[in-house]
């Protein structure tokens, strides 16, 4: 695999960090995530009984990554319930499982210094590759900023995600996705003309760890090219990669003239292309074409049966049709409400024209091209069974993926799942100090769901 032998020691939680990782694990990089250890009933376990059963149902309160806990969906875990009232604790968010494959979960309490030190000492002898996305400053205060380890690990490569970037006027303010989308530019041009909405995935966190994904590689190659192999800090924001993304209806606006009204909302429409959206059809679901150029225009009004449209003196070129959208969409309306969505494909669908149904989550998944691609990757999961998640979207001729075809898949971990064996492993550790870290609350081992461990939780 192409990043065999690359060390990442994640201390992202939720979205757009995790999405970075996983990406990386994908392509074969080892994941250590970083997760707090597990509270019971609101409170830090007082026993290790406590904290045992904490951390065999995947979390306890408040325990790792704060995605084990967004819901619903979740998918039940496969033993009794613990304790009825904090019944959601004992199922597995399945938002959590889509963005944490290739990875293992080492629960280490960083608000304790004896956990802090184990993190330094992975960061200074361990790890290549730091992703981190606490806000600005929480990791100098623990020692673990980039200036407190380059000296001992000059090769390391410190990613750091954030709202709005480690300086300036905004640096401080906690950032979400969904509030980013409002206050840089994304919602403005998102939704119908007379509300904004968001886009239904978190695409700022995705493309923030799809930047990251690539800055991280980016700065490998480069210290494998440096003479001294020295690493560097690599740092991204949500603001900034929303920014980026907004591209061509950002040059449009950056450029235009002093006056000229801002990009809008448009809902499926294309501010600069027409007709280029989606149209209700018979049955009530909806049809998506895209007419990128004059000729597919005149191929698409040769299909519905409207050749006159092509040469009308209105819609000509596709500056014509812009201009005159409010005469043409209409037309368009009320032709595609003859048809159901499904006829409409029959019909368009094979003559090379873009177009396509609009289709739910389940039916994207379940389409013959999708499926073809292997779109769907599927695995075991120690307690979920059997589960389901998107698939890496890269092909390669030559490189395996870890997607259990040509290399194995490592399931999303259970929290603390590689506790025990990365202090034994990695940080040389015997046993008995694993299990005194473990009593004074410092590290959860999580160690399955068989008969013994039930027993121990008692």
């Amino acid at each position: 695999m192409a990043l065999r032998g690359v060390k990442v020691l994640d201390f992202s939680r939720v979205l757009a960090g995790p999405f970075c990782t996983m990406l990386l694990g994908d392509v074969g990089a080892s994941v250590l995530k970083i997760e707090r250890p597990p509270k019971l009933g609101g409170k830090e376990c007082s026993t290790r009984g406590d904290r045992l059963w904490a951390a065999r149902r995947g979390g306890g309160v408040g325990g790792g990554d704060d995605s084990r806990r967004f819901g619903p969906p979740f998918l039940p875990l496969g033993f009794h319930h613990h304790d009825p009232e904090n019944i959601e604790d004992e199922r597995l968010s399945t938002y959590y499982l889509s963005i944490n494959r290739n990875k293992r979960s080492f629960a280490l309490d960083l608000s304790h210094e004896k956990g802090r030190q184990i993190a330094r000492d992975l960061a200074k002898n361990w790890a290549d590759v730091i992703v981190e996305n606490f806000k600005p400053g929480t990791m100098k205060k623990m020692g673990l900023d980039y200036d407190d380890l380059k000296d001992d690990n000059p090769g390391l490569v410190y990613c750091s995600i954030s709202g709005y970037g480690p300086d300036g006027p905004w640096s401080k303010l906690p950032g979400y996705d969904v509030v980013i989308a409002g206050t840089h530019g994304l919602m403005s041009i998102t939704g119908s003309p007379d509300a904004p909405a968001k886009v239904g995935v978190a695409m700022t966190d995705i493309v923030t760890g799809t930047f990251a994904h690539g800055a991280i590689l980016a700065a490998l190659y480069d210290r494998a090219a440096h003479p001294e192999k020295a690493g560097q800090r690599v740092d991204l924001s949500l603001m900034e990669s929303q920014l980026a993304c907004l591209s061509t209806t950002a040059a449009g606006a950056l450029n235009s003239a002093p006056g000229t009204p801002p990009p809008g909302r448009r809902g499926t429409a294309h501010e600069s292309i027409a007709p280029y959206q989606a149209f209700k059809c018979k049955d009530g679901e909806y049809f998506v074409i895209g007419t990128g150029n004059d000729a597919q225009f005149r191929k698409l009004c040769e299909i519905i049966g409207k050749p006159e449209l092509a040469d009308d003196e209105r819609f000509l070129t596709n500056g014509d049709r812009v201009n005159a959208r409010d005469d043409l969409i209409p037309i368009l309306n009320v032709l595609f409400a003859n048809k159901t969505r499904d006829e409409w494909w029959n019909l368009i669908g094979g003559h090379g024209f873009p177009c396509g149904p609009v289709r739910n989550v389940k039916e994207a998944f379940d389409c013959e091209q999708a499926q073809y691609r292997k779109m769907t990757l599927e695995m075991d999961h120690p307690v979920a069974g059997h589960i389901k998640v998107p698939a890496h979207p890269a092909k390669f001729s030559r490189t395996a993926l870890a997607d259990g075809t040509n290399a194995p898949v490592l399931h999303p971990p259970m929290l603390g799942e590689h506790t025990e064996e990365t202090l034994i492993n990695l940080c040389g550790m015997h046993p008995t100090e694993v299990d005194k870290l473990e009593e004074e609350g410092i590290v959860s081992c999580w160690r399955g769901n068989d008969k013994k461990d039930v027993e121990n939780f008692a």
